[in-house]
């Protein structure tokens, strides 16, 4: 999450605050994972993958709200961090991305579990590393491999979901846990918020983080699965470079999946460009301060929390192409509330939309190339998904600072409005490939 803003307000004033938020919010946790709500929600076979997942989701959010709303602000303001290396940031999750045709190729025949597990767990020890950093570009150097080790989990991940839970229910199980997932990235960055600002220096903050991290790792090892043995014995004689040849011909063969992965490129290029842009406008012209990054923070959480629970539903019953359209239109409002902002408050609505577009398209993407894949491929079309995700990934950071010394803020903030649109208008058309059963 990339909101970092300023204006300093008295620690002492808001402790109340801090405190009946999370009272509150623990409340809301507590009243959501309720044995009574959650067989209303889903049925008793699917509850004991649940109970460990939502734990496991739980513990990461711990894990994520206590490091990756200040990693930009930190980089940035106390390390001095260059142009460059914030784009090095933006892009280090999407490098290790362009390598998921290797781990999907690597997963053939094999358990899909441990790949998730191992992933999560290194790239979580690695945080431990922090009490080595002096410079901006060992902090970079820590976060990037972090991001880069942690995607080998994508093709596996996106597996293991098609194998625990049952297509009808998959939407609102994936919600629950996101609701607890993002209801501990609320409290915990509002808390860290203020411990960071207090002096609280951010190397044990993230190494204590990282340890809650590989615990929530170990808890999803215990999710019980019942993997599927349908990824093809053809797909097991397959070298690597058959592999892979075999992973692009899908963009050739699969109209919808064609458009789709159009629209990931061209949508997501715009909405990465932006997003390495905004946090340098919130540094650099507003001036933000670690408390603001947590007000923000807590705004995308909260409208986050109330989304996944409500995207679930209406994936469910609407599908995840049509719940990927409509959250990618929702997404295009953040550019435009950019443009008009003059103080850090102006982005309170850029924060609520972000949460809640956020949590559509993580649900809906996932689903998608479950919809839109063959029995079995489920792990080669999500490394697809990736690989192309990890080409503009990294390539648009880079391209963000050029356009930025070139067009100034608001004129690139329309430039990535325009890709967004135009991503939109792609995604249309895969839902429309798909109702005609083009795919």
């Amino acid at each position: 999450m990339d909101y970092r803003l300023a204006g300093q307000g008295s620690l002492r004033g808001r402790e109340p605050l801090c405190y009946n938020e999370t009272k509150m919010l623990s409340r809301l946790v507590e009243q959501v994972n309720t044995e009574k709500i959650i067989r209303r929600v889903l049925s008793p076979q699917v509850i004991p993958a649940y109970r460990w997942d939502a734990l496991a989701g739980l513990l990461g959010g711990i894990y994520m709200g206590a490091i990756f709303p200040f990693v930009m602000r930190i980089a940035r303001a106390d390390l001095h961090a260059s142009r460059l290396e914030i784009s090095l940031l933006t892009a280090g999750p999407f490098i290790g991305s362009l390598l998921a045709p290797l781990w999907a190729r690597q997963m053939v025949g094999r358990a899909k579990m441990p790949f998730c597990v191992y992933s999560w767990t290194f790239a979580r020890a690695l945080f431990f590393g922090m009490f080595l950093v002096t410079r901006a570009w060992h902090f970079v150097l820590l976060i990037g491999l972090a991001q880069i080790i942690g995607s080998i989990s994508g093709p596996a991940y996106t597996a293991l979901m098609k194998d625990i839970y049952p297509d009808e229910e998959r939407g609102r199980a994936m919600g629950l846990v996101r609701v607890g997932s993002y209801s501990a990235v609320l409290i915990v960055s509002l808390f860290v918020g203020h411990l960071l600002d207090s002096g609280i220096p951010f190397k044990w903050v993230f190494s204590i983080a990282a340890a809650v991290g590989i615990v929530g790792a170990w808890c999803f090892s215990r999710v019980p699965v019942m993997e599927s043995s349908a990824p093809a014995a053809q797909q097991e004689r397959l070298s690597a470079l058959g592999f892979w040849l075999q992973t692009v011909a899908i963009l050739k063969h699969n109209q919808g999946f064609r458009w789709f992965a159009a629209s990931v490129m061209t949508y997501g290029f715009g909405n990465l460009v932006a997003f390495t842009i905004y946090p340098l406008y919130q540094v650099d012209r507003l001036h933000v301060t670690n408390i603001q990054v947590a007000t923000l923070t807590n705004a995308s959480s909260i409208s986050s929390i109330i989304a996944f629970a409500y995207w679930g539903h209406f994936m469910d019953r609407n599908g995840a192409l049509w719940t990927a359209l409509v959250n990618i239109l929702l997404q295009c409002l953040i550019p435009i509330v950019y443009f008009f902002s003059g103080a850090w408050w102006h982005l309170i609505p850029a924060a609520v939309v972000q949460g809640i577009a956020g949590a559509g398209i993580e649900l809906a993407y996932l689903n998608v190339i479950l919809t839109l894949s063959e029995e079995g491929k489920e792990a080669q079309y999500q490394a697809l998904h990736s690989m192309l995700l990890g080409i503009r990934g990294t390539i648009a950071p880079f391209v963000a600072v050029p356009v930025l010394r070139m067009l100034g803020f608001h004129a690139s903030f329309l430039v990535c409005l325009s890709l967004m649109l135009l991503g939109a208008y792609m995604q249309a058309v895969s839902l429309r490939a798909y109702r005609r059963r083009g795919v």
